[in-house]
C-alpha cells in the first residue's frame, strides 16, 4: 500500500452494514483504517431473549475486529438517557444529560460517567462519542434538547468535566461534542445545515467554556459540528480552518484528536460528496474523518481518490495528513479499554430517581395503570431506541393497558378506560403543539389523568398537574417513574447480564 493510501486509512473511520464485520472492514482494518464507528443498524437484537447484549456485542463486533489489529477504535455513541447504542432495543440503564444537570451533582454525574465507561470497555469499545457539551440555549432545539447538561454555560462545565473524569477512567476515549457549540439552533444537522447568530464574544461567553473545561479535564477527542456560523466563517465548522484551527486549535490550545461529525449528514453529503468533504475536513485541521452508518465499502476508493486528487492541486498537504496520523495514532495507544469494578446500573436508577420532579401526583391506589403514549418521531441521534412506560410498569406487574396516538390519531377516537389510573406520556411536549392539543383533549374525557413528559422540561405553568417530569426517556428514567407511581421498587438489574 502506498504511503498516501496508508495515511488516508490511518486517518479514517469507516462503518459497515449487518451485525458481524465483513471480510472488507477487516481488509481494511488490516490495512491501516483507523477506525469503525458502530450505529444502531449495526445492532439487532441478541439471537436469544435474554442473552448477555455485551457478551454478544463483544464476540460479534469488538473480537472479529480486534483480532486483525488490537489498537484499531471501536466508537459508538454512548451518552445514557435517550442516545444509547449498547441498549438499542430496550433503552439505557442510565439517565441522560439533562437529567444529570437538574440533579446538579458532579460527583453523581461522575459515577454514572464511570458506569457507562465500564460497559463500554467490557463490550470492547475504547472510544465514546460522548458527552455532548452543547448549552442548550434555544428551547425549541430538535436535536440536542435532553441531550445537554443545561441552558446555563457554568453548570454545562463543570458536568461536562466530571463526565469526562469518569468515562475516561476506564480507558475509554471521551469525544466532547459539538465544537464550538450546538444548543442554539432551530434545525436538526443531519438535514440541514444550521445557522447560528453568534459573534465570537458571545461564543466566548455562552458556548466555548464547556468545551474548554473537558479539554482541561483531558478529554482525548473533539468532534466538530456541522454547523455555520456566519459571524465568523462562511463553511460549516468541519471544514472550517477558522472554527477548528483557529478557534479550537489556536485559542482554546486543544492539542488532541478532532473528529469530524459523520460526513453522511445531508447537507455535507449532498454538496460535497464523501471525497470533497473528507478533503476539506483533513485541510481544516480535522484528525479523524468519521464517514457513518453510509460510509460502507464503495465510500473508500472515493476518498482515497479525491485526497490524490487534492495532493495533485495543493488543496492538501502530505504533512497535514502525517500530522492527523500521529494524533490518532496517539489515541489508539492511550484508548486500552479496563474495566474497575465500578458500581454499574444500580447508580443510573438512583440517578433517575433523583432527577424526578413530581406536581400534584396523588398517591398510589394500588390498581394497574392505564398509559397513553403521544408518540411522535425521535431525531437520527436518537433512532428508534424505545421509550415511555409500558416496559418499567410490566416489570413492576403493574401494567394494565398500553395504547400509542401518533399526530395523525384522532384524540377523541383514542380508547380510554373507564376506570382506573391513567398516564399519559409525552415527549418533549413544550415542542410539540400536537401533543398540548391531544393532551388537553384526553384531559377533558379523564379530568384525573396523570402527564408524565419524558423531555426537555417544559416551561413552569405549560403543562397541568399532575405533572410528573422525568427529564430523559431512557429505560433508568421511565423505571423511576413507574416507581413512583405505582409505589413499588424494581427490584431487578436493568439489563440482562
Amino acid at each position: 500500500m502506498s504511503t498516501v493510501a496508508s495515511l488516508v486509512n490511518s486517518c479514517l473511520m469507516a462503518s459497515y452494514e449487518g451485525r458481524t464485520p465483513p471480510e472488507w472492514i477487516r481488509a481494511a482494518v488490516a490495512d491501516g483504517l483507523a477506525g469503525v464507528g458502530i450505529f444502531g443498524t449495526n445492532l439487532t437484537p441478541p439471537a436469544e431473549p435474554g442473552a448477555a447484549p455485551y457478551g454478544t456485542f463483544h464476540e460479534d463486533i469488538a473480537a472479529p475486529l480486534r483480532a486483525v489489529r488490537p489498537d484499531v477504535l471501536i466508537a459508538l455513541d454512548e451518552e445514557g438517557g435517550d442516545v444509547t447504542r449498547l441498549d438499542y432495543h430496550r433503552g439505557s440503564p442510565y439517565p441522560g444529560n439533562h437529567a444529570l444537570g437538574a440533579v446538579d451533582d458532579t460527583d453523581l454525574t461522575r459515577d454514572v460517567a464511570r458506569a457507562i465507561g465500564a460497559d463500554l470497555a467490557e463490550a470492547g469499545v475504547n472510544l465514546c462519542f460522548g458527552p455532548c457539551a452543547d448549552v442548550n440555549s434555544q428551547p425549541d432545539n430538535p436535536i440536542i434538547g435532553v441531550r445537554s447538561f443545561g441552558a446555563d454555560a457554568p453548570r454545562v462545565a463543570r458536568h461536562t468535566e466530571a463526565f469526562v473524569r469518569g468515562l475516561q477512567e476506564n480507558g475509554v476515549a471521551a469525544t466532547l461534542k459539538h465544537f464550538p457549540g450546538h444548543g442554539d439552533t432551530g434545525v436538526d444537522s443531519h438535514t440541514a445545515f444550521p445557522d447560528i447568530d453568534r459573534d465570537l464574544a458571545a461564543l466566548r461567553a455562552l458556548d466555548l467554556p464547556p468545551f474548554a473545561a473537558g479539554a482541561a479535564a483531558g478529554a482525548r477527542a473533539v468532534m466538530v459540528g456541522h454547523i455555520r456560523l456566519p459571524h465568523l466563517a462562511e463553511p460549516p465548522a468541519t471544514l472550517s480552518p477558522r472554527i477548528v484551527t483557529g478557534l479550537l486549535r489556536d485559542e482554546l490550545g486543544y492539542d488532541g484528536v478532532v473528529v469530524s461529525d459523520a460526513l453522511e449528514m445531508a447537507p455535507v453529503l449532498d454538496r460535497w460528496g464523501f471525497g470533497g468533504a473528507a478533503v476539506l475536513a483533513w485541510a481544516a485541521g480535522v484528525d479523524l474523518v468519521v464517514l457513518g452508518a453510509s460510509g460502507v465499502e464503495h465510500v473508500l476508493p472515493e476518498v482515497h481518490r479525491a485526497v490524490e486528487e487534492a495532493l495533485a492541486k495543493g488543496e492538501l498537504t502530505l504533512a497535514r495528513l502525517e500530522e492527523a496520523a500521529a494524533r490518532v495514532t496517539a489515541l489508539r495507544r492511550w484508548a486500552v479499554p479496563t474495566t474497575t469494578g465500578a458500581p454499574r446500573h444500580g447508580i443510573g436508577l438512583v440517578a433517575a430517581r433523583r432527577a424526578l420532579a413530581a406536581t400534584g401526583l396523588p398517591g398510589p391506589d394500588g390498581r394497574p395503570l392505564h398509559t397513553v403514549r403521544l408518540a411522535g418521531e425521535a431525531n437520527m441521534a436518537v433512532g428508534v431506541a424505545p421509550w415511555g412506560l409500558e416496559d418499567a410498569l410490566a416489570g413492576l406487574g403493574r401494567l394494565a393497558s398500553a395504547t400509542d396516538v401518533t399526530p395523525e390519531t384522532a384524540p377523541d377516537g383514542v380508547p380510554l378506560p373507564d376506570d382506573g389510573p391513567l398516564a399519559v406520556v409525552v415527549r418533549d411536549a413544550a415542542r410539540h403543539p400536537w401533543q398540548r392539543d391531544a393532551l388537553a383533549a384526553l384531559r377533558a374525557r379523564r379530568p384525573g389523568l396523570v402527564t408524565v413528559d419524558m423531555g426537555l422540561e417544559p416551561a413552569p405553568g405549560l403543562l397541568a398537574p399532575p405533572l410528573l417530569l422525568t427529564r430523559g426517556a431512557g429505560l433508568a428514567n421511565a423505571v423511576a417513574a413507574a416507581e413512583l407511581l405505582t409505589g413499588r421498587a424494581w427490584t431487578g438489574p436493568l439489563r440482562e447480564r
